[in-house]
């Protein structure tokens, strides 16, 4: 006996030979379980942070002057290693008289300040017409300014210098480029 059923999945109508089947294809049931196992782990992730803000007000926490790393975490949704990190660094400071590391909010808003403005620094260059007068080639710069290729790579990898590879050529700016070694 056949039953006329609609799919989960798709919505779309089709023939059943089973009265339990609840999907069209074999393609729908894949595609209806990887969608609940994704739910299923989001839905675990959110719990998992459900439980670690549990205990912490975020209210609380940015009226604190002196955070401990759990509080540092929650307030900048970032990990424990990251902070870490920041420390050791010297972009955090951490303050010496007390038994669990503490660290200053002002240092905090610091960090977010600096971080927001190298974001703003990033400029978009527009490129000048494409001729010889125009650019250099990787072989010109490294013969005219007496460097290996490498050490120009990085030198173009720091200052975002645009390469533009035309045949067997790799053409840079000529403005960009003097900019850089009149700077250093």
């Amino acid at each position: 006996m056949n039953w006329n059923k609609i799919c989960q999945f798709c919505g779309n109508r089709f023939v059943a030979k089973k009265i339990t089947t609840k999907y069209c294809s074999d393609d729908c049931a894949k595609k209806f379980y990887k969608k609940r196992k994704r739910d299923e782990k989001i839905q675990a992730s959110d719990k998992d942070l459900e439980a670690q803000f549990k205990g912490y007000d975020i209210e609380e926490i940015q009226k604190k002057d002196y955070l401990s790393i759990k509080e540092v975490m929650l307030l900048l949704n970032i990990s424990r290693t990251s902070i870490y990190r920041m420390l050791k660094d010297g972009r955090l400071s951490k303050l010496e008289d007390f038994k669990a590391v503490r660290i200053r909010k002002v240092d905090l808003g610091d960090i977010l300040f600096r971080q927001k403005a190298e974001n703003n620094e990033e400029k978009h260059y527009n490129l000048p017409y494409f001729c010889d007068d125009n650019y250099y080639t990787i072989n010109e710069v490294v013969d005219a300014f007496k460097m290996s290729s490498g050490s120009f790579y990085h030198l173009c990898k720091k200052h975002n210098v645009p390469k533009i590879p035309k045949g067997k050529n790799v053409y840079v700016p000529k403005n960009l480029v003097n900019i850089i070694f009149n700077n250093e």
